[in-house]
């Protein structure tokens, strides 16, 4: 964990570097910038994305702003979010591609007229050759969900049965499939491989409390049970239902993706023991950076692997103040 943080701490000293260069040299150019995203305001780990974003945005002097979804998850109205962003003529945008064939056009439409686009956390499954967008700064989540799985069984005994239960958070978004499907494909590596494993999917939702709930009406239904992989944070929230089950701590092991309070706190607890770190703020920063870059000098978009950063227990204490500045 040393190296992960001494790590970030040279990643953020380069994006520091980087800005407090450029921003001396920065004039006021009156650049607009929007980041758009398919999520409500409520979503904690996007908060961290508006705070890189914010702190990109004043280093280089920019007028910028987030658009959250007002109804979470809604892909048409995200995508009417990015039509109009389109028709006011800003300098530059940042978005998701949650599904890839329903922005193909617009984006398209924006890069013909000028406005540089580039993707942020989710982009088209097929990359470059799928959608007209410049770049994407984010994490290759199939690998990550690969990776997940991968780590979660490394104390599990392979001789056991072994059933795992897979939370597909938003079904159809290629986010959550992708994950979803990197953590299966080590799953069927794993059971051709020996391991007396077995595992099953179901659309667990992206809310705490509707995602706890379905996981553990799982449980009770399937009592072998021995691990949980859910395609984000909201898993996280089966910590508190597990417990009143009966459930004690280690006898399932979970695991997903990000650093928010809720999953750190459960980590303490006992019922949360993996999780993969994104690096959000970067995931704001970068793609302000790189619009600029774009408007005022003319530099090419650059694709920017965020990582997957394994977050344990043991972990918690390094990274409860970078979660606690709002930069993890």
């Amino acid at each position: 964990m040393k190296n992960l943080t001494k790590n970030l701490g040279l990643c953020l000293t380069l994006v520091a570097g980087l800005s407090a260069a450029n921003a001396a040299m920065a004039q006021e150019d009156n650049y607009r910038f929007t980041i758009l995203t398919q999520t409500g305001v409520d979503n904690t780990f996007w908060q961290t994305i508006k705070r890189g974003m914010d702190d990109a945005c004043a280093d280089y002097k920019v007028d910028c702003q987030l658009l959250f979804n007002q109804e979470n998850g809604n892909l048409q109205q995200h995508l009417q979010n990015l039509e109009t962003t389109i028709a006011q003529g800003v300098d530059g945008i940042g978005t998701v591609i949650v599904e890839d064939n329903l922005y193909d056009e617009a984006i398209a439409r924006a890069v013909d007229s000028g406005i540089p686009v580039v993707t942020l956390n989710v982009d088209d499954t097929q990359g470059a050759d799928g959608n007209a967008r410049l770049a994407f700064i984010g994490q290759d989540l199939f690998q990550a969900g690969y990776e997940v799985a991968k780590g979660l069984l490394v104390d599990m005994d392979k001789t056991q049965p072994q059933h795992v239960l897979l939370g597909l958070a938003r079904p159809g978004e290629s986010w959550a499939e992708d994950r979803i499907g990197g953590a299966r494909k080590y799953l069927d590596e794993a059971a051709a491989d020996g391991w007396n494993l077995t595992h099953e999917t179901i659309d667990s939702a992206n809310d705490l409390s509707i995602t706890g709930q379905r996981i553990c009406q799982y449980v009770q239904g399937n009592d072998k049970t021995t691990a949980v992989i859910g395609a984000g944070f909201w898993f996280a929230g089966a910590g508190e239902c597990l417990r009143d089950l009966g459930i004690e701590k280690d006898q399932i092991r979970m695991g997903g993706f990000d650093l928010v309070p809720i999953l750190l706190d459960e980590m303490n607890k006992g019922y949360v023991h993996l999780t993969v770190d994104q690096q959000p703020y970067l995931q704001g920063y970068l793609p302000i950076q790189q619009l600029y870059m774009i408007k005022k000098y003319g530099l090419s978009a650059y694709d920017a692997n965020t990582g997957k950063a394994l977050i344990r227990p043991d972990d918690v204490a390094s990274v409860e103040k970078y979660v606690g500045m709002g930069v993890r």
